[in-house]
């Protein structure tokens, strides 16, 4: 199982060599990597060198690459092209899903979210836990109430204080973005991999988005996130995000987590609730298998 998550932060070229990542900086040591061990390759400069061979193996290998903007922000993703060998038949399926079947994925993706809320709120030992568990038991198909909103409204109120979500300047913003954008990139490779389209979403529909599924299928996860962000700021005093952070923050996806009475990975976890999303459109009923924190 692929399981390494590269950041490549310095002026360097790119190659592939006997079906390892070859890694040649501008100064400094050649590093190699085997492909086989590759999940998730972030290109974080400007100045580096690539060429196609090396784009292909990256596809055979189901291997996620993206690059970021000048603010080091994830801006663009490149994923496996029909790994998955009934793609046209499992989009087919995704399409003609019914409305009643979306509702339903949708609350249980909602109910889960603010559940992990909940708990990652208990394991901070910060109050609120209980009246997150009450918002989730409101949570109705669909989520017609819109009870997200308010969860997550009392939520960061007890997470962080006098903060929001829509100050971009604000520092755990910027921390929480980068790690967000990460878990949705590995969402989106692993919808790819069991033959979903990323752009039909069982929620989201935004019509300029590409991957309003991914965006559907990230939020159970997000608390991950807040908890390492929240964990990291209370460690030490924050005035920065450098390389070392954000190795920090794309630690999220080795962190051991629960599902369905097994410890895995986040990322090892990602994939398990993409397949049960699969699985439940292929079913037309709820299957799916989505995260929590452990005790």
């Amino acid at each position: 199982m692929s399981w390494r998550i590269l950041q490549i932060t310095k002026p360097c070229t790119l190659k592939i060599k006997n079906k390892q990542l070859l890694y040649i900086p501008q100064e400094g040591e050649e590093i190699s990597f085997p492909l086989e061990d590759i999940s998730v390759l972030i290109l974080e400069n400007r100045q580096i060198t690539m060429y196609n061979t090396l784009l292909a193996e990256l596809g055979k290998h189901g291997i996620c690459l993206f690059s970021c903007d000048e603010s080091h922000m994830p801006c663009g993703a490149y994923f496996p092209f029909h790994s998955y060998y009934q793609s046209s038949r499992m989009a087919q399926l995704q399409v003609e899903t019914r409305k009643p079947l979306q509702n339903r994925l949708w609350q249980e993706l909602i109910k889960a979210k603010i559940q992990n809320q909940a708990k990652c709120l208990a394991l901070l030992q910060l109050q609120g836990s209980e009246k997150l568990y009450a918002y989730s038991r409101k949570v109705v198909s669909g989520d017609k109430q819109n009870i997200e909103a308010a969860a997550a409204n009392y939520y960061f109120k007890m997470l962080f204080g006098s903060f929001s979500r829509q100050n971009e300047d604000d520092l755990k913003n910027i921390f929480l973005n980068y790690g967000y954008a990460v878990i949705r990139a590995c969402i989106s490779r692993s919808l790819v991999g069991v033959g979903l389209l990323p752009c039909f979403g069982i929620h989201h529909a935004n019509m300029y988005n590409a991957f309003n599924l991914a965006d559907d299928m990230i939020e159970p996860y997000r608390p991950f996130v807040d908890y390492l962000v929240y964990t990291l700021f209370n460690e030490q005093t924050l005035e920065t995000f450098n390389s070392q952070h954000k190795n920090q923050v794309v630690g999220v996806l080795t962190k051991q987590i629960g599902l369905e009475g097994e410890e895995i990975t986040v990322l090892k976890a990602i994939e398990y609730s993409c397949q049960s999303l699969a699985k439940s459109i292929k079913l037309k009923k709820n299957v799916l298998a989505l995260p929590c924190f452990l005790e």
